[in-house]
Formats: C-alpha cells, structure tokens, sequence
C-alpha cells in the first residue's frame, strides 16, 4: 500500500511538472518570437543600422527585461548585443539553448538562456532570447518538493501500515482466544464490536452470528435430548411389554396387539421422518430455489388436506392472493402442511382453519389461523423449538417437530414465522422475502362448500 502512494505521488507531482514546464516553455518561445518579428520589422525599415539602434536602446534602459540580444557581422565581429563574445556551441539556425557566466554577490554563477538564432542581412547572425534561470530554480524545488513528499508520504504510509497491521493483529489475537475459549465450551464468547461501523466490526458482527446460531443449535439440541429419548422409549418399551405379556400368556396375537403396535410403529416413523425433514432443510442450497408464489403452495396443501378436514368436520378456508418468492417447492409445501396438520390437531369439531397468503410490509407471507386452545404467549418461543412438546406430560399425540420443522423451512429461505394470538386459536404466519422481479398473476382458491371463493 505504501508504495502504492509513491508510486501515485510521484506520478502526479511528475505529471504536474511535466504540465507547469510545457507552458513555460511555450511562453518563453512565444516571447522569444515576438522579439524576433519585432526585430525583422526594423530591419525590413531600417536596416542593420536599425537592428543595432534599438539593440543599444535596449541595454540603455534601466527596465529592460531578461531578454538578451547579440548581433555578429560576418567577419565573426561583435556588432551589439548583451555579450561580449559569442557563445560556445550555437552555430546552427533555430532554437538554442546555453549558459553563460553571470556574477552576483561577488560570485561567479551560470545563467540559463533560451534563444533563435537566425541569419539576416549580408552574413550577419542574430542571436533573440531569455533567460531561463526561473524555470532552472523551478526545477530543482521541484525535485526538492519531489524528495520531501515521497520523505513524508513514506514515513505516514509506514505509519499508517504499522496502526493498521498491529490493530488487525490485535483483531487476531482477540478472535483466536475468543475461538478457543468458545471451542472449550464458552458458547456465551463473543468477539467485541467498537462500533466504528469498519471490516473488524463487521466480521466480528458475521463471527458472532455464527457463534449465537451454534449456540442456539447446541441449547436446542440439549433442551431436545430428554424429549427425543422418552419419545423413542415410550414406543419401543409400550411394544416389549405387550410381547413379553403375550409370551407369558402364551396366547395368541390378536388385532388389538397388532393394532397397538402398529401406531406405536406409526409414531416411531412420524419421529424419524420428521428428524429426516429437518436434516433435508439443514442441507439447503441456493441451487436448489427456484420463482414460486405461495399461493400456489398453499393451494396444493389445501387440496392434500381437503379429504382430512372433511373427516373430521372442520373447514379449510382458503383466501388466498398473489406472494411471490424464491425458495425450495417440496420444502414450503411441507412447511404449510405441517401448519394445516397442527391446526386440524387442536382445532375443535366443526372448527375452521384458515390460510391466507398476501404480501405485507415488504415479505410473501402465508398464515394459518385455528380456533383451538392456541398458545400462551410465555410459551410461544419455546414452541418452534426442536422436539419439545408443550404438553409436559407428552400424552398428547405429536413429535415436537411440526412448528420446528416451519421455523427452520423459514429460516432457510431467509424468512422467519409468527406467532400469534388469533382469539381464539392460534394465528402461525411464515413470512419470506419478496420476490420482486415475479409476475404476480390472479389466483383463485377453491374454498369449503358453502364457503364464498375468494381470491385476486
């Protein structure tokens, strides 16, 4: 980085030097071709004579300029002019460029000159110029000012790379200790944020994201563990009883036996299938989404549920309207399956089930309402929870993993759910990121007979 912003100063001062001495130079020969053409236009009227009168005037005046003139007849003569002999080296016609010997302050010094040459007259040679000491003391501020800025840049560069790298070796040394206090089971460890709003802060903000998700997958996984043991030994031990009952009684099996330990099978698989659904979500991938609209994923689930609700006296009422978004199919119509299947669970005979898709405040959302017991709201955190069940005693049929599976399916797409209070009942709404570029076409929803269609 330092020698970055060398190399960029060394070029900008070079470039500005390179400008400022282009302009100089072009002023100097403009003036110099001023004098020339002045000169010849006295020459054309006047002759030698008139080239050598005004040259003398011209040394006569106390405000001349820096200009120097020298003419020289043929004979290698001295005629007029600002020097007292010719100068070395300028011989052939057009631009020159010389020094010659100046004195200051008791001092021998060399002065610059810029100068035309050109012929004029029966081999008389007309020397027209400038002196250039300004652009000669320009040049070496110049390389001073060059020397002292790369000096500066340098020291504040080192300075500024020295800051920057012991703050992001101290940023370092802060995340590995931090790392290794949370890998030996500090799962409270988070790295500090200052609050400057810079790359530190914002990559300890993304590390102690991951940090807190680790941690809450850790306390969900341990809060789970009794639950899942008493929901896969309360089966298999129901199932060795009634085999150990049936070998000591020595009696045949009967349908009641079968029966029983079919839903005690039935309920083993439900756990395993749901633990499978929620390793499915885990492994989603961004190759996996694709456009969808939510009220086609509700309408889907609605159409599977259908023939249920009808057994069980209860209604589903679809009102459904357009919610594009972007996500995994089978994941969300599991997800609203699994809403639809825990609200027939709790709502009462003859009770309805609504769901509802529609955008709100930026997000597709889709929500499914009941007129159960609902939730208490000290207890609605902990419901999308994995394998906790609600129902302390665990009687009631269920694994814990309906609303976790819903809140993971959201979590995964970006979104999260919603729980709320439907008085009665419970209101579970899944809200996900809107998928601004879909088309939003009509959807018409078939509701319950006797239910008016709604939809847009």
């Amino acid at each position: 980085m330092t020698v970055a912003i060398l190399l960029a100063t060394v070029t900008a001062l070079t470039l500005q030097y390179a400008r400022t001495f282009s302009v100089l130079e072009a002023e100097s020969r403009h003036l110099v071709q001023t004098e020339v053409t002045g000169l010849m236009d006295r020459y054309r009227a006047g002759g030698i004579a008139e080239v050598k009168r005004f040259i003398s005037q011209a040394r006569s005046r106390v405000d001349r300029s820096d200009s120097i003139y020298l003419l020289e007849s043929a004979d290698k003569v001295i005629v007029a002019g600002d020097l007292s002999e010719w100068p070395v080296g300028v011989d052939k016609p057009g631009w020159q460029a010389f020094t010659i010997p100046g004195r200051g302050d008791d001092m021998l010094f060399k002065r610059r000159v810029e100068a035309e040459l050109l012929t004029i007259g029966p081999g008389y040679r007309l020397l027209v110029g400038h002196l250039s000491d300004g652009r000669e003391q320009l040049r070496a501020r110049y390389l001073e000012a060059l020397a002292w800025s790369v000096a500066v840049t340098a020291l504040v560069g080192l300075m500024l790379g020295w800051l920057i790298s012991r703050r992001a070796l101290r940023f370092v040394e802060r995340a590995s200790a931090t790392g290794e206090r949370f890998l030996a089971g500090g799962l409270n460890e988070r790295l500090p944020v200052t609050g400057r709003g810079d790359e530190y802060d914002r990559l300890a903000e993304v590390v102690n994201a991951c940090f807190e998700e680790v941690e809450r997958m850790v306390a969900s996984l341990r809060a789970a563990t009794d639950g899942l043991a008493h929901d896969l030994k309360t089966p298999l031990t129901r199932m060795k009883v009634r085999a150990e009952l049936a070998m000591l009684r020595s009696a045949p099996v009967g349908p009641e036996f079968l029966a029983a330990t079919t839903r005690d099978i039935d309920a083993l698989l439900k756990l395993i299938n749901g633990l499978l659904a929620l390793a499915r979500v885990d492994s989603l991938t961004t190759d996996m989404l694709q456009p969808l609209d939510l009220a086609d994923i509700a309408r889907e689930a609605i159409e599977l549920y259908d023939p249920v609700a009808e057994s069980a006296d209860q209604n589903l009422m679809g009102e459904l309207l357009s919610a594009p978004t972007t996500g995994a199919p089978s994941l969300l119509v599991q997800a609203t399956c699994n809403l639809i299947d825990n609200a027939l669970k709790h709502a009462p005979n003859s009770g309805a089930i609504g769901i509802k898709t529609d955008i709100l405040d930026g997000k597709a959302v889709l929500t499914v309402t009941d007129n159960g017991p609902g939730i208490e709201a000290a207890q609605r955190n902990r419901a999308t929870d994995r394998l906790v069940r609600l129902d302390a005693s665990r009687s009631t049929e269920g694994s814990g993993l309906g609303l976790s599976i819903v809140a993971a399916v959201a979590r995964a797409h970006g979104g999260s759910i919603v729980l709320e209070d439907n008085s009665p009942g419970l209101r579970v709404s899944m809200r996900l990121p809107l998928n601004n570029e879909a088309q939003r076409p009509h959807r018409i929803t078939k509701r319950d007979p006797g239910k008016p269609v709604s939809g847009v």
